[in-house]
C-alpha cells in the first residue's frame, strides 16, 4: 500500500560538530518540490549542502542531488529511507552546516540517512486510502435498511435525493468495497472523478 506524509516534518542532529537539519514535506508536482527546495536553500544560504530527493507519482517522477558532498553519500541515502517505506509524493532537503571534522562516506551516509528518518517520521506517515464516489439507486421501502448497513459499514452519505427512486451518492473505501458491492437491496452506478 503506498503510504503519504500527512504534514511536513522537521529533525536536527549534530555528528562531529557538523549540524544536519531535516526537512519534508508532502507534495503533489515537481514544481512544488522545487519551490520548497528552493525556500530550504533561501532560508539557509550559508549551508555547506542542501541535499535533497523527492518523487511525484504525476509523471512518475523521482529526482535526488548530493549537492557537493561525495557522490552517493547524500541524496541516494536520503531517498532510500523513502523508497523502503514505499512514501509516495513528498520532497526532502537536508541541510548540512560542515562542522570542520571529515565524515567519511560511512559516517555521510548515515547522517544523511539518520536525518532523513527523523524529518519523515515528525511527518507521521499514513497509509493512503483510496476512496470512490458510487451513485446508489434503491426503492423507499429499502431505504432504511440501506442507511442501516452504511453506517454499520462507516460508509457516509454525501447526498440524497428522493424522487420515483432513493438515489444516494456515497463514499467507499477499498477496505468497505466487498461488503458495499455485495449489496442486494440497492443498485449501484460508480461516479467517474
Amino acid at each position: 500500500m503506498p503510504t503519504i506524509l500527512p504534514k511536513p516534518g522537521n529533525f536536527e542532529f549534530e555528528e562531529k560538530r557538523s549540524k544536519f537539519i531535516g526537512y519534508c514535506a508532502p507534495i503533489s508536482t515537481e514544481d512544488e518540490a522545487k519551490a520548497i527546495i528552493s525556500e530550504i536553500r533561501a532560508k539557509h544560504p550559508k549551508a555547506n549542502h542542501n541535499v535533497f530527493a523527492y518523487s511525484t507519482v504525476e509523471g512518475n517522477i523521482i529526482r535526488m542531488s548530493d549537492d557537493g558532498e561525495p557522490s552517493g553519500t547524500a541524496g541516494m541515502p536520503v531517498l532510500n529511507v523513502f523508497q523502503k517505506t514505499n512514501i509516495i509524493n513528498y520532497v526532502c532537503v537536508v541541510t548540512r552546516y560542515f562542522g570542520g571534522t571529515l565524515l567519511g562516506a560511512g559516517g555521510l551516509v548515515r547522517a544523511y540517512s539518520k536525518t532523513a528518518k527523523g524529518a519523515m517520521e515528525a511527518a507521521e506517515p499514513a497509509e493512503l486510502i483510496i476512496k470512490k464516489l458510487y451513485q446508489v439507486t434503491c426503492e423507499y421501502n429499502r431505504f432504511d435498511q440501506v442507511k442501516y448497513n452504511f453506517e454499520k459499514w462507516g460508509i457516509p452519505m454525501l447526498h440524497a435525493d428522493f424522487t420515483t427512486h432513493c438515489t444516494l451518492t456515497v463514499e467507499v473505501t477499498e477496505a468497505q468495497e466487498p461488503l458495499f458491492l455485495d449489496g442486494k437491496i440497492y443498485t449501484i452506478s460508480p461516479i467517474s472523478q
